[in-house]
């Protein structure tokens, strides 16, 4: 299953505003809740609403890692339950330009939080994104297998379609199943 993450371009303009401000070299952190909508071979993650994890909802922010605190997590997590969406955790690396990519740091917390996202919220699927200041990188976790998968795009939708092709997706192969 191809998954994707689709935005109207002024929720995505004012996300990588709020996750990647002027001068700031610190991480930041947020969190989308997104609708689901899929067809037999495509599931499409609909941003509906972004939440940004500010100074005093972070328990630690530096210029390589950020970490929310637990309260806000679970109030965005019910936020998701309420709504039966699916959750899109935003982070950044500030320190990446084109070829941003999830750490050892960020693959080590999301085998733990993942998990915990399907059993609190549903299989979802659920998703992660890491901006860097060109580029990004996106997955989404696989319930059945325990899997991360790569998102093959994000889509910005506004006076012009914006694709994003996140940094793992963009080997020859990955471009090709990625062609909707």
């Amino acid at each position: 299953m191809k998954v994707i993450i689709v935005a109207v371009e002024q929720t995505w303009t004012q996300l990588q505003s709020a996750l990647l401000p002027p001068g700031s070299g610190d991480e930041h952190f947020g969190f989308a809740i997104a609708g689901i909508s899929r067809s037999e071979d495509v599931c499409r993650l609909l941003i509906r609403k972004f939440i940004l994890a500010d100074s005093s909802c972070l328990v630690k922010q530096s210029g390589a890692n950020v970490r929310p605190d637990p309260r806000f997590v679970d109030y965005v997590w019910t936020l998701a339950k309420e709504s039966c969406s699916s959750l899109i955790d935003f982070h950044t690396h500030p320190f990446s330009d084109t070829n941003v990519a999830f750490s050892s740091i960020d693959d080590q917390s999301e085998r733990r939080s993942f998990p915990r996202a399907v059993e609190a919220l549903g299989e979802g699927p659920h998703a992660s994104v890491v901006l860097g200041r060109s580029s990004l990188d996106a997955r989404w976790y696989e319930a059945a297998t325990g899997e991360f998968r790569t998102i093959s795009m994000v889509r910005v939708l506004g006076e012009n379609l914006r694709t994003i092709i996140p940094t793992s997706a963009r080997q020859p192969a990955a471009l090709e199943a990625a062609c909707i």
